[in-house]
């Protein structure tokens, strides 16, 4: 049982004082959530979402992570990477289809005939 209640942002912008900061990183043991390398004295680190707010991770303390500065960079890419392959899916899922430049494509209004000639789609 928990001696501290956890800790929530009072919205997404909110960070996190320093007693969360402190509390995580005991949490974790000081150990990066990666790659598990341990953070030594005076090397910094960051305080991150382990789910990030834009893919529907909560800004609250169960949430939140130690990455080490190695990590950090391959860690946003990775949450960029998610959120683009969510919208894709979701787009998709919507019937949302994606505009192409081309007249001629699947999604355009003229079909390309296999002699080379243009017609309107029907």
């Amino acid at each position: 049982m928990r001696s501290v209640e956890e800790w929530c942002g009072k919205s997404d912008d909110t960070p996190a004082p320093p007693r969360v900061r402190l509390r995580v990183f005991d949490g974790c043991g000081g150990k990066c959530h990666r790659c598990g390398r341990k953070i030594k004295a005076g090397e910094r680190w960051t305080l991150e979402h382990l789910k990030a707010i834009c893919n529907g991770g909560q800004n609250r303390e169960s949430n939140l992570g130690v990455t080490c500065d190695w990590c950090l960079p391959i860690k946003n890419e990775e949450d960029v990477a998610e959120k683009a392959k969510v919208y894709a899916i979701r787009s998709k899922h919507l019937g949302i289809a994606k505009r192409s430049r081309f007249q001629t494509s699947r999604n355009g209004p003229y079909k390309m005939k296999l002699d080379g000639t243009v017609e309107r789609r029907s």
